[in-house]
């Protein structure tokens, strides 16, 4: 609906109406761009922003992990250690080895140790009455222990404080655990190391941004909010993304998400920082902007409607010509004359409706052309029924008294006449078409006191390639009238395929011809199709359909320029005819 209204509207409203969208769209456009841009801005900042805070806690954490790795490390290599947990169970053994792993975690008032042999005695470095280390080996994850390679390290992220004097205050902690290898590579104890998630959690409290450390389920370890612990992090989000830095929704708003990888397990640091709030400044800027520039739009679109209406007056004098045109009118024209596109416009106009009149001239031509054409072939077909019976007669009755030869020479006759009057096939077989040539050819040695020899080499595969009917005959007749007038000689046909072009070589050793003839014989030989249809009456025996020129201009009417034609002739020597023509013709030409 709205669009047939607008194809209702005259040139000059379409016109306004298409410069107020040209203006506005863009004014738009622009303005949406301004808006995203400093949204970009903002939404770059504050990723920047978060990503450096994210960093610093990344690097916190990562020590913190370390310092875990790392007294794990100093307990499997310890060979004091080692030595010890090698005699048998003693309170002086228990008090040496305890003595050590307190010493090893003394950096770290935190971290917690916890020793469990294979023979069932443990050792640690916090009381006894808090926990009882053997239930360690209830655990799920304590089977994993078995299968680790030596130095592996299983993180089992936080779990609830074991420690229950503790657990009030820190209810959770972070765990790794170890198996401790001999020489032998067989685990003849396994090593459990705990933190407190607090010292985790008491680096994120202080930053603005919120900041989730999750372990490789999207599971919360460590978070300023002790509920979060333990959640899937999926779970807080309506939106999954694996985008990083991207946007995501949680608590009922947008909020920036940034995520970090924690060095030495498969965990990650996630940063959520709001973002409606970084924007509404911009967006009051750019309601601000709008407005400013509705009221400039309208003041340029009132300037612009009165150069409009003086501008398109040669474009109605242009559709006032275009509607006389429409009527029938075609040697009406415009005379609309600028150094501006629409002087152009009008040039061009005018210049077309002189095309069209010429391209109707030639349709014109070309049907003349046809029609004196299918007159001509009118005008040659005298009963052709009568003429064959009375051929067949006389061969018959020659073939009664036994002459042969002479009988089969009316044959050829009947057969040479039939094809060419009763046939009015404008294709036909490359095979059909060396037929008529050779019964031209066998009554032309009869009529002749010269004998001409002739060969005929073509591969088998080509009899049935389509060729234009009488394409050979006007050539070979050519070589008997004025090469082999006086003299006998040879007739040579030779058929090529090279890829989708035939090649058609007639050669004979007559008379040829002489230097001055062969170009004027060239010179008709290198008219193009227009040339030709204008020059048509100036072609002899163009509709009856004989002579050399005429072969030439029935083949280029139908192929253009695809069909080459080449000439060459020697005086005393002969003469050679080469035609080039595609294996196919495109449509429209077929009736040419």
């Amino acid at each position: 609906m709205k669009f047939n209204f607008f194809r209702e509207l005259s040139l000059r409203q379409r016109l306004i109406a298409t410069s107020i969208a040209c203006l506005m769209v863009p004014t738009l456009v622009m303005l949406y761009n301004t808006s995203s841009f400093s949204q970009q801005i903002i939404r770059e900042q504050a990723l920047n922003s978060a990503s450096q805070s994210l960093r610093i806690v990344q690097y916190q954490i990562h020590g913190i992990i370390e310092e875990m790795v790392e007294v794990s490390n100093r307990v499997q290599f310890n060979d004091e250690l080692k030595s010890l947990l090698q005699l048998p169970d003693d309170p002086l053994v228990t008090l040496s080895v305890t003595a050590q792993l307190e010493q090893m975690a003394s950096a770290r008032p935190d971290i917690r140790l916890t020793l469990l042999m294979r023979d069932g005695r443990y050792y640690s470095n916090y009381s006894f009455y808090e926990f009882d280390p053997s239930s360690f080996r209830q655990q799920p994850w304590f089977q994993k222990l078995s299968g680790l390679s030596p130095f592996d390290t299983l993180y089992l992220g936080v779990q609830p404080n074991y420690l229950t004097i503790q657990a009030e205050k820190d209810p959770f902690v972070i765990m790794t655990a170890r198996s401790l290898t001999d020489y032998s590579s067989a685990p003849f104890a396994y090593l459990i190391v705990s933190r407190t998630e607090n010292t985790v959690s008491g680096i994120i409290d202080n930053l603005s941004e919120d900041i989730f450390l999750l372990d490789q389920n999207q599971r919360i370890l460590s978070h300023r909010d002790e509920d979060y612990i333990g959640q899937d992090f999926g779970s807080l989000m309506s939106t999954s993304t694996d985008v990083s830095p991207g946007i995501i929704h949680l608590a009922g708003e947008n909020q920036i998400y940034v995520s970090m990888p924690v060095q030495y397990a498969e965990w990650s640091l996630v940063s959520l920082v709001p973002y409606e709030q970084l924007t509404d400044k911009v967006n009051r800027i750019y309601r601000s902007g709008l407005l400013l520039q509705i009221l400039f739009a309208a003041g340029f679109l009132l300037f612009l409607a009165y150069l409009l209406r003086k501008f398109t007056k040669p474009i109605k004098i242009l559709g006032d010509i275009a509607l006389k045109v429409e009527s029938g009118d075609l040697q009406i024209r415009s005379n609309v004359r600028s150094g501006d596109e629409v002087g152009r416009l009008g040039r061009s106009f005018d210049h077309m409706l002189d095309r069209i009149s010429e391209m109707l001239e030639q349709v014109k031509l070309e049907q003349e052309l046809k029609r004196q054409a299918e007159l001509a072939m009118l005008q040659v077909q005298i009963n052709p029924h009568f003429l064959f019976n009375v051929l067949s007669s006389i061969r018959l009755k020659l073939l009664m008294k036994g002459d042969d030869e002479n009988a089969e020479l009316v044959g050829s006759l009947s057969s040479l006449l039939r094809t060419t009057l009763s046939s009015q096939q404008e294709f036909v077989p490359l095979l059909t078409e060396i037929d008529i040539t050779r019964q031209y050819m066998d009554l032309m040695n009869f009529s002749l006191r010269h004998q001409i020899e002739s060969t005929v080499e073509t591969n088998a595969d080509l009899h049935l390639e389509t060729v234009p009917r009488f394409i050979l005959q006007p050539i070979i007749e050519n070589c008997y009238k004025h090469g082999f007038s006086r003299r006998g000689g040879r007739i040579s046909i030779r058929v090529e395929k090279t890829e989708e072009t035939l090649r058609i070589t007639i050669e004979d050793n007559g008379v040829g011809m002489n230097a001055q003839t062969l170009s004027r014989v060239n010179d008709t030989l290198k008219l193009s199709k227009r040339q030709i249809m204008e020059r048509r009456d100036q072609i002899d025996g163009f509709a009856a359909g004989i002579g050399l020129t005429n072969v030439y201009n029935r083949l280029k009417l139908i192929y253009g320029d695809q069909f080459q034609m080449n000439m060459d002739s020697e005086y005393q020597k002969g003469t050679t005819v080469v035609f080039i023509f595609p294996t196919s013709i495109t449509e429209g030409n077929q009736h040419v």
